[in-house]
């Protein structure tokens, strides 16, 4: 008796282990038919839709706004830093180190170290007109506007977006400072100057050397704090921007504004903005 019970409760203990080791196997045939779900045709066409559009989201993500969108798409921030920051604009800023400069400098408009900028955009090429005709769009509120008001706005503006004659480069500079004297002295200086003056200090290149002397310049007008520097794009047949050059290069004098008689001078005369070419493309093409 003893022996069949201590047989009948191994028999138990096996039989009761054996049915304790089922669940493993329940899992894994869980796991295949979750697998199975996934592989299925309804699965797999949903994640490979979602695969698309995260890669076209990290696409876009990666493109600049004026790659992304159409220029009446853009807003008010896009033009400002198109117009100052951009492959197509860039900025010269001239500060002094922060000292007392005395009585010259009542002139300021307001309590932060004195300042003179510099400001260059390329205005031949596209992208400028573009969020220059943008950003009266804006002010405009072009959006609002009826078919036939936007078809009169669009003509009005029709001949700026063409641009100037295609063998020329236009950079539009403008200045600015926060000391009433300093940008008076500014429109004074540039008012007066013609191509004459200018010939022999300022000039576009490419990366490799080729230099292109100033063409034409339009002054300063009334107050209005900017001029233009025009450039032929080819110099003895030769293209100023050359296949494989790195950047398109500004070079210009500027007056050095001193300030505390003297003990203080903004820069030292010399300008360069440069604009890297590859950022400058568009749909492949260096636009400039």
């Amino acid at each position: 008796m003893g022996g069949r019970a201590a047989v009948a409760h191994t028999v138990g203990s096996v039989k009761h282990k054996a049915v304790a080791a089922r669940p493993p196997c329940f899992l894994e045939k869980t796991d295949m038919r979750r697998s199975e779900r996934f592989r299925s045709p309804s699965v797999v066409k949903t994640l490979c839709v979602a695969s698309i559009v995260l890669a076209t989201c990290a696409i876009a993500l990666a493109k600049d706004f004026w790659e992304a969108k159409t220029y009446d798409q853009w807003a008010q921030r896009d033009c400002q830093k198109l117009l100052s920051n951009s492959p197509w604009a860039k900025e010269l800023n001239l500060t002094v180190p922060q000292v007392n400069l005395g009585s010259e400098s009542s002139g300021a408009m307001d309590s932060q170290p004195p300042y003179i900028k510099y400001t260059v955009q390329l205005r031949s090429a596209l992208p400028v007109r573009q969020a220059l005709v943008r950003q009266m769009q804006i002010v405009n509120k072009y959006d609002a506007m009826s078919a036939e008001d936007k078809k009169s706005f669009d003509q009005r503006f029709e001949e700026f977006l063409a641009g100037p004659p295609a063998g020329f480069v236009v950079a539009q500079v403008s200045f600015e400072s926060n000391n009433q004297n300093h940008l008076q002295t500014l429109i004074r200086h540039w008012q007066s100057q013609t191509v004459d003056l200018l010939k022999n200090s300022v000039y576009l290149r490419g990366s490799k050397g080729e230099k292109a002397s100033l063409a034409q310049y339009v002054p300063v007008e009334g107050g209005n704090p900017e001029f233009q520097f025009i450039f032929p794009r080819e110099v003895d047949g030769k293209p100023v921007l050359a296949p494989g050059d790195k950047s398109l290069q500004l070079e210009f004098e500027y007056p050095v504004i001193e300030d505390n008689f003297g003990a203080v001078k903004f820069g030292d005369g010399k300008g360069f903005i440069e604009f890297k070419t590859d950022k400058m493309k568009l749909n492949g093409e260096v636009i400039y």
